[in-house]
């Protein structure tokens, strides 16, 4: 709760006015500080007083503290702000701030013609009580134009969704001028998608991150700071840059062209040139089509804005559609209607699919954003291989134009200049690329613009003994000869040599290990469960070790330590049987002389010692540095954060985190308004000087003026190396490697070989005549044509023959699913009441209502000392019924007794049958 009010702050700060909730704390805070809260509102306004505020309420340590903020936001009527805390979902707010930014604009006509008195009691609705009775009080003391001051500065902080639309009515009707200006409907359409659901609910596997170039910068010709480059400047038309032009002309000389360019740069601005052009050539009675890939949900919501607001001045009609549930909106009418559509790749794909679009044919224009992700199965190459098929077919419709952005075209496995020719060239064929557009002839400019950090790679000491690894070891060696001893069969699992804890690869192997187990069968099937119950337990119990290794290795080891303790309590509250016991009081044993261990100094980390140093003489420097710290995993982010914070000689440093929104391990990631809030508060702030973050912030996070990156035990491929790097914006800006591997610096090395020969291919290539390249890229896709052909599969058919559902862990019959129903495409439940005798439910701790979809409970398997985790108990619009996930079940074929795992419902080839309210009354 506390990390959460932090991340989001920034959104509490913009609508909350303390003083109107301080009578429902004044038990929780002193009375010194509710007084400087009141003088801080006075002398510096109300998101100065906020920030007080919860600087004072992150302090409280009594046990209902957070309830008790919660209840005071409900009573003094911020219950918009109180339900998106509650949820730590604040879309709702978010989709406000471009009226707050309108309102903000106009603010001078809304003073000039809006008597407060004549609409207040309109929309008193969208205020507190308070603020209603300041309005009233500065009309009639200072006169209209305050009291309408006072008005809009209410309105702008108002956590009321429909303040804009209620605001407009009430101006409609008392036929003020104001209504002029005041249009909500304005706009361009955009389908939201559905809240991501992170229990039972089959999710979309899309990695987030953000937008790799900002709406604003990088678009106008001045060279000034960002800030200087507002988005209000999209309004008007803006002056490119020459090598932005440089790297527009051959896709507007209707080229299919791939666009290399370094982060940074404005590709997006090039791309507006670009889709600008093409809309234009048109002669009268034809119209273009332009077709945005975003392979990301953040990247297509920011370019929706972008483009809406680029090209509103030109009367053209922009739509945006993402997320799995965009059947609540006809994609294909969209298409129809609009010049410009955003998307996510996917929804195209299924939308080709299933025959809501019949072709490509329908786009004049397809733009592929990081389009070095066409490979593969990736939505990206699923679009291409109909495009190619297409081409390559007899049909005689029009293609499209393609045009592909990215940073870097990567080399794949290459280790010549000849080989990395032929793998760009098949990323080319992959997009029917005829050109690759870099800058050449104006470097210099661009160089003036981008600035390329420098890199230092660094050897760090690892420990020279570690004694907390030898216990975790001790104790996982231990709990593996207990597996090996539940069944001599499944005994041969664990007899695997030269495995060593605390890597990746035992993680790998363990889940391995963990797979086999749940599948195991028996002809005594209470034996059966007995034993697929307890394996699953040690192998659940070897995992969190492990994880604990890891985290040990690159963190503090008390990190490490209090990581194992949270699981052992969670063990303690759930169904805690015999097996769970002892491997327990295994643990408590050692619980002492951990303990000890993480304490002793002599046992630091010498890798966090040489981060320190790095911190503190690149602060010492340049005091104003900002900092992005890379990292391999979330529990790695919370543990140096942590150490940040517990470092008194780090004080200067006040980092923030960013993380995926997905699970791993339990944990659920950040959602999407937090990444937002976290970045945004990183680029706005003094104090957020550092920012820990995961992979899911190395493909385009817009920080400008970032100098200096820290890649901590943190490497990949070569497109990683660049993307990463290319994060460090700032003129002087640094790029560190730490790591304790000579092999991690030895392909660091390599990949910046491997930039070298990229860029050395690209110019290769570029000196090709045109006709030998498209011969090239045309064999290509020939050859992959064929492969793709002879390797193509069937439809899988679905399995008519019911099956039975048995619990993960310890195998007790479940369900049939023939009880199964699919609702709203993506959601799982059961029928009947027997079904319901087979679970126990206990509440969610973040209850949530998304859609037509109230989240309640959580469901456990009933059986005596199991307590396995199966999904969600649901109000789903009048029906109380249960969700859940598949991969918590063993699927057992009735007939021939084969079980199988899947780890998700589309894997899971049986015949669905939609959910009917009718059957619920049967």
């Amino acid at each position: 709760q506390r990390q959460n009010l932090q991340a989001f702050r920034d959104y509490i700060k913009k609508i909350l006015d303390p003083t109107y909730i301080l009578s429902y704390m004044s038990s929780w805070l002193e009375d010194e500080e509710v007084q400087y809260i009141q003088a801080e509102k006075n002398n510096k306004g109300p998101m100065e007083a906020a920030s007080l505020f919860l600087q004072y309420l992150l302090k409280l340590q009594s046990e209902g503290w957070f309830q008790a903020f919660l209840d005071a936001l409900y009573h003094a009527g911020y219950c918009g702000l109180c339900e998106a805390i509650k949820s730590w979902d604040f879309q709702k707010i978010e989709k406000l701030e471009e009226h707050r930014l309108l309102l903000r604009r106009l603010e001078p006509g809304f003073k000039a013609t809006v008597d407060p008195n004549d609409i207040l009691s309109e929309i008193s609705e969208c205020l507190i009580d308070q603020e209603c009775e300041e309005i009233r009080q500065i009309r009639d003391t200072k006169g209209r134009m305050a009291g309408a001051e006072k008005m809009a500065e209410c309105l702008i902080r108002s956590d009321k969704e429909n303040w804009p639309k209620v605001l407009q009515l009430a101006l409609e009707k008392d036929n003020n001028k104001f209504s002029g200006l005041w249009i909500v409907d304005k706009g361009f359409k955009r389908a939201e998608s559905k809240a991501d659901e992170d229990d039972g609910v089959e999710a979309s596997s899309i990695q987030i991150f953000i937008q790799e170039e900002p709406e604003c910068q990088n678009l106008s010709q001045n060279p000034g700071p960002p800030s200087e480059a507002s988005s209000n400047n999209l309004h008007s038309p803006l002056k490119p840059r020459n090598y932005q032009l440089e790297l527009a002309l051959p896709a507007k000389k209707g080229k299919n062209t791939i666009i290399c360019a370094p982060t940074g740069c404005g590709k997006t601005f090039v791309s507006l040139l670009i889709c600008e052009h093409h809309l234009k050539k048109f002669p009268c009675g034809q119209k273009g089509k332009v077709v945005f890939f975003a392979n990301q949900i953040p990247v297509y919501e920011q370019q929706a804005t972008v483009f809406s607001r680029y090209f509103e001045r030109l009367g053209y009609n922009i739509a945006s559609i993402s997320g799995a549930t965009s059947d609540s909106v006809s994609v294909q009418h969209i298409i129809e209607d609009n010049d410009i559509i955003i998307l996510t790749p996917q929804i195209l794909v299924n939308n080709l699919n299933n025959g809501a679009i019949s072709s490509l044919s329908v786009f004049t224009l397809m733009i592929f954003d990081e389009c070095h992700n066409t490979s593969k199965n990736h939505p990206y190459n699923q679009i291409m291989f109909r495009y190619l098929d297409h081409k390559l077919g007899e049909s005689r419709d029009p293609l499209p134009q393609v045009v592909g952005l990215t940073a870097s075209v990567g080399v794949g496995d290459a280790k010549t200049a000849e080989e990395a020719m032929q793998h760009i060239c098949k990323l080319c064929a992959a997009l029917d690329a005829s050109m690759i557009a870099t800058v050449r002839d104006n470097v210099a400019e661009l160089e003036q613009v981008v600035y390329k950090p420098q890199k230092i790679s660094r050897k760090v000491a690892s420990r020279t003994s570690n004694t907390f690894k030898c216990i975790i070891s001790q104790l996982m060696k231990e709990t593996e000869k207990l597996a090996k001893d539940v069944s001599e069969e499944l005994g041969k699992l664990f007899q695997i040599q030269n495995r060593e804890f605390g890597t990746q690869k035992y993680e790998q192997w363990i889940v391995g290990v963990h797979k086999a187990c749940s599948v195991f069968q028996m002809a005594d099937k209470e034996e059966e469960s007995r034993v697929c119950k307890a394996l699953f337990l040690y192998t659940s119990h070897l995992r969190k070790y492990n994880d604990a290794l890891i985290i040990s290795e690159d963190a503090q080891t008390t990190d490490a330590l209090n990581y194992l303790k949270a699981f052992f309590r969670d063990v303690r509250e759930a169904a805690f049987d015999e097996t769970e016991q002892e491997l327990t009081q295994r643990f408590e044993e050692k619980l002492e002389e951990l303990e000890k261990v993480s304490r002793d100094p002599s046992n630091e980390n010498p890798k966090l010692r040489d981060l320190y140093l790095v911190l503190q003489e690149e602060y010492h420097l340049k005091p104003e540095t900002k900092t992005i710290l890379f990292v391999k995993t979330r529990a790695l982010v919370d543990a140096l954060k942590k150490w940040i914070e517990e470092n008194p000689a780090l004080s200067f440093l006040k980092p923030g985190i960013l993380t995926g929104r997905g699970r791993t391990n339990q944990a659920t990631g950040m959602t999407l308004p937090a990444q937002k809030c976290v970045l945004e508060a990183f680029r706005a702030s003094g104090d957020n000087n550092i920012l820990i973050a995961t992979s899911v912030a190395d493909e385009g996070i817009d920080i400008a003026e970032c100098n200096l990156v820290i890649l901590y035990e943190y490497v990949g491929n070569v497109i990683k190396m660049i993307q990463t790097r290319g994060r460090g914006r700032a003129r002087d800006s640094k790029c560190f490697l730490l790591t304790s591997s000579a092999d991690v610096i030895e392909k660091e090395k390599a990949n910046m070989i491997k930039e070298k020969i990229m860029n050395e291919s690209i110019l290769r290539l570029q000196t090709w005549d045109e006709m030998k390249f498209e011969k090239t890229v045309h064999r290509i896709q020939l050859n992959e044509k064929l492969l793709r052909d002879s390797q193509h599969k069937p439809q899988p058919v679905p399995d008519k023959e019911n099956k039975k559902l048995l619990c993960g862990k310890c195998k007790n019959f479940a369900c049939y699913t023939a009880d199964i129903r699919v609702v709203e495409t993506s959601h799982y439940t059961v029928l009947g009441d027997a079904f319901k005798e087979r679970f126990v439910c206990k509440p969610h701790p973040k209850p949530k209502i998304y859609d037509n979809f109230e989240k309640k409970a959580k469901i456990f398997c009933a059986k005596q000392n199991c307590s396995h985790d199966w999904g969600i108990f649901v109000r789903y619009k009048t029906f109380e019924i249960p969700v859940i996930k598949i991969e918590s079940f063993v699927v057992e074929d009735i007939v021939s007794g084969v079980q199988n795992r899947h780890s998700k419902w589309k894997d899971f080839h049986f015949e669905r049958i939609q959910f009917d309210p009718a059957e619920m009354s049967v």
